[in-house]
């Protein structure tokens, strides 16, 4: 059944509402800030509906001046101009602010500072904080011939910015150097060799970069920049060579230009030139980087020559994470092109049973590395595809298609002979650049064929059978046979996995078989008898490897379901009850000499009477990566209140000790009210009405009405302030009793933010009572792996029919009317749907935002005095709320609306509300937080004064998602329920990707629909929820567990070899961790059990001086030891190196010398047996 064009629903509509909802909640937030209990007295969080404004609204934090309206207008006109996230757009409003059309700067460098930052905002979409974080402003240099050169300042928070954006903002810089007429930079000798060296000892000492170039790639480039790449040092380390250069600031290591440099620049300068080339059309200068083409070739020369032994996505293997095929090898997963409804984006689908039979390491959510096409992913489930084929202990062979199966079978099973399919979206290899790999001859391949035949012929497809999967062998003899096809995918087999020798010891074997029963309930039973065994053990594992089920019963093999397609494959005509195969397969030996075909596969084609294809394909090599998350983020200490009680909370930072104490040494505002009163908030707790905030000049040693002129001045002083009066005014401000308040509140140690403001101590009260964590500032966040969904039924997300109607449901993607609730709808750009995992050991997003909703609703009746909100009577009443959603290292947050909750560990969304926030879902996380609670609790006074402290902050809120303005991998996206043959038939020649066209976002958006309707998946769920939920990664307990599992797992997949893995698990994990720790511990401090007072040495008197507490150590003894029993064991029961062994041996002696050995156990009898 095919997607109806009637499925087509209201897009602007949909977006009026949401806006609507939106501008509700910030009428009820403006009216409590106007109460005056804030750092602020209106919601710190600007409202954008396009792109433009998010760019030039972020940059008005360091420019405030800068006049949005007019900006944003002419970025809009620019876009009409060189198309939407043109980079010709970034170039041209950069140089326009730089050159002073929209408003006055203090001189020309820090117009052109603006500039860069609007423009780097608009090559971010404007939801990173790098803008005005990573990037970090423009210094003049001289040339040795004493002209003026730019350069470039960079901190660690460029990260953020995408390698490709970070190449791109050099170029923006270079573009206005060549305009305004500065010189180029000019490098010496030193400079460049410091570049290289400052470099690599980031590299080596610091951390490791995505993209570590060699040294000639780093030569040349340092050689031709254009301009000075620099930053301010970032570690403590200096530099090991090139020190005290003039026009080099620093001797220490520089952290933001070397992930400029080699990440930005030297990774992704292909995609920099790429991206270069528009505003070259457009005819601006840009001429500082063409030595880049010259750069690409030494770099293609590197990539050419680079054969790791060991593939990238298994060298940095981590102990209790699996691998669960290595590079290629058969038997790992089977590549599949298709996209179910929770794919696509970077997500991939395997089948349900493939989940239980690896034991659930795998499960939804979970990340995997791959050899191919891409670098991540993350899995989901998918049961129209195939599951995995395994081999019992008894030595029989059975295809897994249960998911409950899949779980019990699991300790009955010796070999994984195949995991199964791997579904990978097709636009996901495009999006890549990717080569295509060869899919093996699947139903919809075959499908595919068919329909080409029947157009010809005028019939239906639904006259010959009603579902792809369930095409009986006789009747897909019949179709073969009438329209010249290959045989179903069904009915055939791994015959290109045999050799050609396995293949006539299986027809040895198949000599003797005897045919029982008569059509598709006929069995060949072979002989297994123990005197026969050794001779036919060869068959027998070509029969596995073939994927052909059967069962070892008493002393023979029965072939039962397949038994009837394997005489089909081979040529045979159907033959009767207790026939022995003897002459039929002795014709095929006889004729050994003239079937000569260098593989198995052609010798089956010239056999069978129809065609037979490659069911194998392409299988990719893949290991499990980070595990699926849902959970309340907490911050350290899980304070639910952002108010400093020092070491006066004691170690669990309690309110409450704090209290006991009766004060709290801190650094805190000040405010001065006209009663007279001195207060820490801007209200005065003694009369309610506005305070003045004062400063305090330390020269001067008075507080003053304003920032001291000579001196300058803090509005903050260190002081102790009342606890007991603050804590029993919070509670009046509530209207709470002594009993009515939680037994433990958690504040922090301190503050960081400039002017060291906090929240409301009531607050935390309230928090604590739904227990309840706040973050830095001042939200409450629900993070979680960000999972796609395009499509969903009412009954896996359980929401009602009649609510999903309330919400604009009215029908399905076929144009019925809603009334079931297992119809397929199209999920729309800004609803969202929820974890409930019911098997997590996490907290569950439905209790967390319903506690959420009633501690907003109690926060605005009883501390800001206004009706509530929400009023929830149960968690079903939280569809249909307004949420917002952030990713990590953003600075903008995107309008979301609950509409349902499902059993995954995740936040399920659309494709578009990923792409908005500027993350795909190969493993990325996000947060969720409640709209009100956000507007009515954040404050940029909260965040932290240090550089980066912006990030991860929502400074702006996105409230209308568009296509062409979220980030570009989303144009890629696929919007087709099925692919073209070409397709298949381009796959099989291992063509590029680039030469596959399939619909697309970009398409619609260029033909000017919509792309968020009519969309389409290639392969139904019966229920996405199905398959593992919680990953035996997170319930396992130990490391020991971990291990253990992990190496019985690999243990019993073909495609893995186990040895490698132990190797792998030793030497890129537990060495390095223990000898890591190793060196930790003589470099570590001391701390005191009470106070958590910090000593570089224990006190002569061994007691903290500070309380008289017990000094420890911080690094036990414990976390150095913990992985070396793990290690031996590895060591000991695989066939591991010698010298990975002695490695092991020499490190244990070394750490038995530091605490000496452990005392010998006493142990059972029966372990000496």
């Amino acid at each position: 059944m095919e997607i109806s064009e009637k499925c087509n629903w209201n897009v602007e509509g949909y977006f009026d509402k949401i806006s609507e909802g939106v501008k509700k909640e910030y009428g009820v937030a403006n009216a409590a800030r106007a109460k005056g209990l804030d750092p602020e007295d209106h919601v710190e969080i600007p409202l954008a509906m396009t792109m433009a404004e998010k760019s030039v609204g972020l940059i008005t934090t360091i420019y405030p001046d800068l006049p949005i309206v007019e900006i944003t207008k002419r970025m809009l006109e620019l876009e009409e101009e060189f198309g939407q996230l043109d980079t010709s757009v970034s170039f041209a409003i950069a140089r326009e602010i730089a050159e002073e059309k929209f408003c006055k700067f203090k001189d020309q460098l820090e117009a052109i500072d603006a500039g860069i930052r609007v423009g780097f905002a608009y090559i971010t979409l404007g939801v990173v904080a790098s803008p005005i974080e990573g990037y970090t402003g423009i210094d003049i240099g001289k040339t040795r011939d004493g002209k003026e050169y730019f350069i470039a300042n960079f901190s660690g928070p460029i990260r953020s910015a995408g390698t490709t954006a970070t190449c791109v903002v050099l170029m923006l810089i270079d573009y206005l150097r060549d305009h305004f007429g500065y010189a180029k930079y000019d490098p010496s000798d030193q400079e460049i060799k410091r570049y290289v060296t400052e470099n690599t000892d980031y590299h080596e000492r610091v951390t490791n970069l995505q993209y570590f170039p060699t040294e000639e790639e780093m030569t040349f480039l340092a050689k031709n920049l254009p301009i000075q790449i620099s930053g301010d040092p970032t570690e403590k380390r200096e530099v090991s060579n090139y020190k005290d250069l003039e026009r080099v600031p620093s001797n220490f290591i520089r952290g933001g230009m070397c992930l400029t440099f080699s990440e930005g620049l030297a990774q992704k300068a292909a995609k920099g030139v790429k991206r270069l080339q528009s505003p070259k059309k457009a005819g601006m200068k840009c001429e500082g980087f063409d030595f880049l083409d010259e750069y690409l070739e030494i770099h293609a020369k590197r990539e050419k020559g680079s054969g790791d032994v060991v593939a990238t996505y298994i060298k940095d293997l981590v102990a209790g994470r699996p691998v669960y095929g290595h590079p290629s090898r058969a038997g790992g997963f089977r590549f599949r092109y298709g996209r179910s409804r929770v794919a696509g984006f970077s997500a991939v689908s395997i089948h349900p049973a493939t989940m239980g039979i690896t034991n659930g390491f795998l499960s939804h959510g979970t990340q995997l590395k791959i050899e191919k096409p891409t670098k991540g992913c993350i899995i989901t489930s998918c049961d129209s595809i195939d599951g995995p084929i395994v081999k019992l202990k008894n030595g029989s062979v059975k295809r897994i298609n249960d998911f409950e199966k899949s779980k019990d079978i699991y300790d009955e099973v010796e070999e994984i002979i195949y995991l199964g399919d791997i579904l990978f979206p097709l636009s996901d290899v495009i999006d890549r650049n990717a080569e295509l790999l060869k899919p093996g001859y699947v139903e919809e391949w075959w499908e595919l064929e068919l329909k080409k035949k029947l157009d010809v012929t005028g019939e239906k497809i639904s006259n010959f059978y009603n579902h792809i999967r369930k095409v009986p062998l006789r009747k897909a003899m019949e179709i073969s046979e009438r329209y010249s096809l290959p045989l179903h995918p069904m009915h055939i087999f791994y015959w290109n996995q045999i050799s050609v020798d396995d293949f006539y010891w299986l027809m040895d074997w198949l000599q003797n078989a005897i045919w029982r029963g008569s059509g598709e309930n006929g069995k060949l039973v072979l002989p297994w008898e123990s005197s026969v065994r050794e001779k036919f053990s060869e068959a027998k594992r070509a029969l596995e490897i073939l994927g052909i089920e059967h069962d070892v019963v008493f002393d023979n093999v029965v072939i039962s379901r397949d038994a009837e397609a394997l005489l089909v494959n081979l040529g045979f005509e159907f033959i009767g009850d207790g026939t022995v195969l003897k002459e039929e397969v002795g014709r095929i030996i006889s004729n050994k000499e003239s079937l000569s075909k260098e593989d198995v596969l052609e010798i089956v084609d010239s056999l069978s009477k129809y065609l037979i294809k490659d069911k194998a394909g392409d299988f990719i090599g893949t290991r499990m990566g980070r595990p699926e998350k849902a959970k309340l983020r907490k911050l350290t200490g899980s304070p639910s209140v952002l108010f400093p009680i020092s070491d006066q909370g004691g170690r669990l930072r309690s309110v409450q000790a704090a209290v006991n104490v009766g004060y709290i040494k801190s650094q805190w505002p000040l405010f001065h009210c006209e009663c007279g009163n001195e207060s820490i908030y801007s209200t005065c707790d003694k009369c309610g009405k506005k305070t003045v905030r004062k400063y305090y000049c330390r020269d001067c040693s008075k507080v003053m009405d304003e920032p001291c002129e000579e001196h300058g001045s803090n509005a903050y002083t260190f002081r102790s302030i009342d606890s007991k009066h603050y804590f029993k005014k919070a509670m009046e401000l509530i209207g709470y009793k002594s009993y009515e308040v939680p037994p433990l509140i958690k504040g922090i140690r301190g503050t960081s933010s400039e002017d060291h403001d906090f929240e409301n101590l009531a607050k935390g009260i309230l928090r604590s009572k739904y227990n309840l964590c706040v973050n830095k500032d001042g939200t409450i966040r629900y993070d979680g792996t960000e999972i796609p969904l395009t499509h969903f039924k009412p009954v896996e997300i359980g929401t009602s029919v009649e609510k999903l109607k309330e919400l604009g449901y009215v029908q399905d993607i076929y144009g019925e009317i809603l009334e079931m609730e297992d119809q397929i709808l199209e999920l729309r750009p800004h609803d969202v749907v929820l974890p409930s995992c019911p098997v997590t050991h996490d907290e569950k997003a439905d209790d967390v935002f319903f506690n959420i909703a009633n501690f907003v609703d109690e926060e605005l009746e009883k501390f800001y005095g206004l009706p509530r909100y929400y009023n929830l009577k149960s968690k079903e009443d939280l569809v249909g709320q307004l949420v917002a959603c952030m990713a990590p290292h953003n600075c903008a947050g995107v309008i979301g609306r609950i509409v349902g909750f499902n059993h995954l560990q995740g936040l399920t969304a659309s494709p578009y509300m990923h792409a908005a926030m500027r993350r795909d879902c190969d493993g990325d996380e996000a947060a969720v937080m409640m709209l009100m609670d956000v507007l009515l609790n954040f404050s940029r006074k909260f965040l932290p004064s240090h550089r980066g402290g912006t990030q991860d902050a929502p400074l702006v809120l996105n409230a209308h998602i568009r296509a062409g303005e979220v980030d570009d991998q989303i144009l890629t996206f696929e919007l087709s329920d099925h692919y073209p043959l070409e397709v298949y038939e381009l796959a099989e020649q291992r063509k590029h990707s680039s030469e596959c066209k399939i619909e697309t976002v970009q398409d619609r958006l260029v033909a000017g629909t919509s792309p968020f309707t009519c969309t389409g998946f290639t392969h139904d769920s019966s229920n996405f929820n199905l398959g593992v939920l919680n990953g035996a990664y997170k319930i396992l307990p130990t490391m020991k567990d971990k291990v253990g599992s992990q190496m019985e797992l690999v243990g019993k997949i073909r495609a893995v070899d186990t040895e490698d893995v132990a190797r792998l698990i030793i030497e890129r994990h537990f060495i390095r961790d223990i000898r890591g720790n190793l060196r930790k511990f003589a470099q570590q401090q001391f701390r005191c059990v009470a106070c958590n007072e910090k000593f570089r040495r224990p006190p002569l008197s061994g007691i903290c001086t500070n309380c008289k507490g017990k000094i420890i150590f911080t690094i036990s003894e414990g976390s150095i030891k913990k992985y070396l029993d793990p290690a031996l064991d590895l060591a000991e029961n695989y066939n591991i190196a010698a010298y990975t062994k002695e490695g092991i041996e020499l490190t244990k002696m070394y750490i038995e010398s530091i605490f000496g050995k452990d005392n010998e156990k006493q142990v059972e009898l029966k372990k000496w047996f």
